[in-house]
């Protein structure tokens, strides 16, 4: 890439495309050994004879070894032999612990007498690094989209065949047809899956970096170079090493020999955090000024420890659930992060899941497009147009059906003044406070420190909630007042004969009902299409969480279908069974509720329809949000 490097005393520190192909990194950042190597490069060279290997080509070239591509004589096979003249790294003892299918493998080490040169035999991985898929893929400002442009990359650095996988095919298939972040997920997920297993091992990496991971023509990444692992109870000012760019905050303030907290599992946790953001958006999200009159290695850390990660990680590349992920992970404090690299994984592996789900999704028209935009402004509209409708049928049937002498008509004005100001600012405060709290619940999640998954599952129950209340509020608004209303007409003035009672039974009946049901649709459309998706939790049990949360969610779906065009239908049926003089607004009144009831209809289930689909697609299994 086009980024100068920055030399931090004596420690060089490259862009992240400053790699050579295969694993081999051409930048000497490596921090803590000290011995300088004498050249070996001029002393063997590709067509060269050396022990039992035949030097096809070099790979690359590090501070402290050279890799060359070589033929096993003896056992008639391609390896990768790293030649140095250095004893002892500890890479081989680390690998020949960790049989992983995500890790390198290691087939022996041996010294060669003759020459002083050190030999470690691994794994040939044919394919590239994950330091040169990166810059391939942003080259040129450019800003991938795909799983598959991750594919593409890979084929076109490689230079080699690859044996035919039936696991590296299902990989091979899952990222050509995801999206990028998708993408990045699943390939974060299986390295994570590596560090734990070596730290289940004792090992540490502390080196996590993209030119450290290898990745086949398959998509499958391996996580190589263990030269400066260290057993984690023995990490030491001293003995601490790795890349400086991709140095957790406390492996750097060990290595700048700083106070500090642990060294540990949690640090290579925080330097895949930073390969990850790198392959998101092209370089690392903390870089040392070019120009900076001071220790550039102390503004890192500055810059680590503030976590100043907006800049990076809120743009349309990064889904809101992997950036929670991301900031999880690269907290400064490791309390904050993930107690494992297995939790990390989990974590992204439901990302994944979530972000397939939301390509998913059905598209929906301008009206979606407008709930996007403007969710809460839709969700108070949602909510309260329904029971406009709903007063506008209760004003219109009762003016035509119900009839009051003088006194009746002002102990109905008392009573209506009196059930308004109690009733309603009652219902408005409870639904204000309830979608108050949802509100900084959700404004929450978008601020550091990064929210726990406890918070998250907080905030998506209060949105689910949501439809509930609107349908006990408005059922505790409306209903009383059928009885209420001519009860206190008949205290406070004269009786009323039975059909004045039932009138206002009907009339306060029907329009809550109407309120009840178009809100209660409203609500979950905004919920389920809106909030829901990203409300994800990446920490949890999603899948089984799903399936419950929205079976809840869709329980009244389908009564509320029926009834949506059934009450309507059924107020109007009872006007003209009722009788009544047939003024104009008797007629309008019975057309309307016809046509609501038509509309009813029509809205319900092209609604429903919608919902189930987000609910399908929500509760399906893991192998079903799999593009």
């Amino acid at each position: 890439m086009s980024e100068p490097s920055h030399t931090i005393i004596g420690t060089k520190v490259d862009p992240p495309a400053a790699m050579t192909p295969d694993g081999i990194a051409s930048d000497h950042s490596t921090a803590h050994v000290t011995v300088q190597p004498k050249s070996s490069r001029a002393e063997l060279k590709p067509g060269d004879r050396f022990g039992d290997f035949f030097l096809l080509r070099e790979l690359g070239a590090g501070s402290f070894a050279t890799v060359y591509l070589a033929h096993d004589v003896t056992l008639g096979r391609r390896v990768a032999l790293k030649v140095s003249e250095i004893r002892g790294l500890g890479e081989g003892k680390a690998l020949a612990e960790l049989e992983h299918e995500h890790i390198v493998r290691v087939h022996a080490q041996f010294s060669d007498l003759d020459t002083g040169k050190h030999c470690l035999c691994l794994q040939f991985v044919p394919g590239t690094t994950l330091a040169r898929v990166i810059e391939r893929l942003f080259r040129d400002g450019r800003h991938p989209i795909s799983g598959q442009e991750i594919l593409d990359a890979i084929t076109f650095e490689s230079k080699d065949e690859v044996a035919f996988d039936p696991a590296g095919l299902r990989q091979r298939q899952i990222l050509s047809r995801c999206d990028y972040a998708a993408a990045v997920c699943r390939v974060g997920q299986q390295l994570a899956e590596a560090l734990y297993f070596a730290h289940r091992h004792g090992i540490l990496h502390c080196d996590v970096k993209p030119a450290n991971v290898l990745i086949n023509p398959y998509g499958w990444p391996l996580l190589a170079d263990f030269n400066v692992s260290i057993e984690g109870q023995r990490v030491t000012s001293k003995n601490v090493g790795g890349t400086i760019l991709y140095m957790a905050p406390e492996q750097l303030s060990l290595f700048l020999q700083e106070p500090t907290s642990a060294v540990n599992e949690l640090s290579d946790e925080y330097s895949l955090g930073l390969v990850l953001v790198e392959l998101l958006i092209g370089r690392p999200p903390f870089l040392p000024p070019v120009d900076f009159d001071g220790d550039p290695r102390r503004e890192l850390l500055r810059r680590q420890q503030e976590s100043d990660l907006d800049q990076a990680l809120k743009n349309d590349v990064i889904p809101l659930v992997l950036q929670r992920v991301l900031r999880r992970s690269l907290a400064p404090n490791p309390a904050d992060r993930y107690p494992d690299a297995a939790a990390f994984g989990t974590a992204l592996s439901n990302a994944f899941d979530l972000i397939s789900i939301d390509k998913l999704l059905p598209k929906g028209g301008r009206l979606s497009r407008l709930i996007l935009q403007w969710p809460f402004a839709l969700l108070i509209t949602m909510t309260l147009l329904p029971q406009l409708v709903g007063s506008v049928v209760n004003l219109t049937y009762n003016t035509l059906h119900i009839h009051l002498d003088p006194e009746q008509v002002v102990a109905f004005s008392h009573v209506t003044l009196v059930y308004n100001l109690v009733v309603y600012p009652v219902a408005v405060v409870v639904m204000y406070r309830i979608l108050m709290a949802f509100y900084r619940g959700w404004r929450r999640l978008e601020q550091p420190p990064p929210p726990t998954g406890a918070e998250i599952d907080d905030v998506r129950r209060q949105a689910l909630s949501l439809g509930h209340w609107g349908i006990f509020l408005a059922l505790a608004g409306w209903l009383p007042g059928g009885i209420l209303f001519p009860l206190a007409i008949h205290l406070y003035s004269s009786a009323l004969p039975w059909e004045t009672y039932a009138h206002f039974v009907v009339s306060f009946t029907l329009s809550g009902l109407i309120a009840v049901i178009y809100a209660h649709f409203g609500i979950q459309f905004v919920v389920l299409r809106v909030f829901y998706p990203r409300l994800g939790n990446p920490d949890g049990a999603r899948a089984h969480i799903a399936i419950e949360e929205l079976r809840a969610a869709s329980r009244w779906l389908a009564p509320f279908q029926s009834l949506a065009a059934v009450v309507p239908l059924a107020g109007a049926v009872l006007l003209i069974a009722v009788g009544g003089e047939m003024t104009l607004a008797y007629r309008l009144l019975i057309m309307s509720l016809i046509l609501l009831g038509m509309a009813g209809v029509g809205i319900a289930v092209v609604v429903s329809q919608h919902l189930r689909e987000i609910i399908r697609i929500h509760g399906g299994a893991r192998e079903e949000t799999l593009p």
